[in-house]
């Protein structure tokens, strides 16, 4: 059943879209379910309201990590983010800023710590 759901989700859909292709394909749950799986299942990535499958590019990883590390504080000094990004996640200094610097909600003042814009 999940191979079916991640042929759904090769491109990608918003929970109400997959909800529906489920439904014809004869997996059937109800839009919760749909949500609840979408979000505990760690090969299926948000992006903008869509879901899909895989974790997309480096950058977009990278970026979602940041938006979780960054809840409510204002910056973040790169050795802790580099610990914390986890473990599917593997970027060197040069790297993280490199995504940093072409980022809209991220820069690095002086190559020591990032900020939130």
């Amino acid at each position: 059943m999940i191979e079916k759901i991640y042929d759904q989700l090769k491109t990608p859909k918003s929970a109400e879209e997959i909800h529906l292709r489920l439904n014809e394909i004869g997996v059937k749950w109800n839009l919760s379910q749909v949500k609840l799986f979408l979000e505990m299942d760690k090969n299926i990535t948000q992006n903008n309201g869509l879901w899909f499958v895989g974790g997309g590019d480096l950058k977009t990883k990278v970026i979602n990590a940041l938006d979780e590390l960054f809840k409510d504080r204002p910056k973040i000094p790169i050795k802790i983010i580099l610990r914390e990004l986890g473990s599917d996640i593997t970027v060197s200094k040069n790297e993280l800023l490199k995504i940093v610097e072409g980022s809209s909600k991220y820069y690095s003042p002086n190559g020591v710590v990032i900020c939130r814009k």
